[in-house]
């Protein structure tokens, strides 16, 4: 088994969407099968969720900033709204950028996303 831990989330549950599936964090740390593609997906992730393996070497202690999405006016940007034909994955992702806890979006269906979301 390999422990992981995420500094973006270090306390509750959390869900991180990986390319194998989705992984929960519980307190920041996660433990999945070595040989599993989790753990290769995880190793993945983008830096700013700040995911690490225990025993590799310490990501630098301040993560990369990510881009701003702050507009002129003070306002964050709001991604382009995804098809109704998008795959839940698409409006789980809309649903967390227009403010939703990224728990609650991919406990959602589809249609229910769509229903919350689809006219943001």
């Amino acid at each position: 088994m390999s422990l992981f831990r995420c500094g973006r989330f270090p306390s509750g549950e959390w869900p991180i969407r990986t390319s194998a599936g989705i992984v929960w964090f519980r307190d920041g740390q996660a433990e999945v099968d070595a040989d599993s593609g989790l753990a290769a997906a995880l190793r993945e992730v983008p830096a700013v969720f700040g995911i690490i393996e225990d025993g590799v070497t310490e990501p630098p202690t301040e993560p990369p900033t990510e881009p701003s999405t702050e507009t002129p006016t003070g306002t964050p940007e709001v991604p382009e709204r995804p098809a109704q034909s998008a795959v839940k994955a698409a409006w789980v992702d809309y649903a967390v950028a227009c403010g939703a806890d990224p728990g609650e979006a991919e406990a959602l269906t589809k249609p229910e996303l769509i229903e919350r979301y689809g006219s943001q």
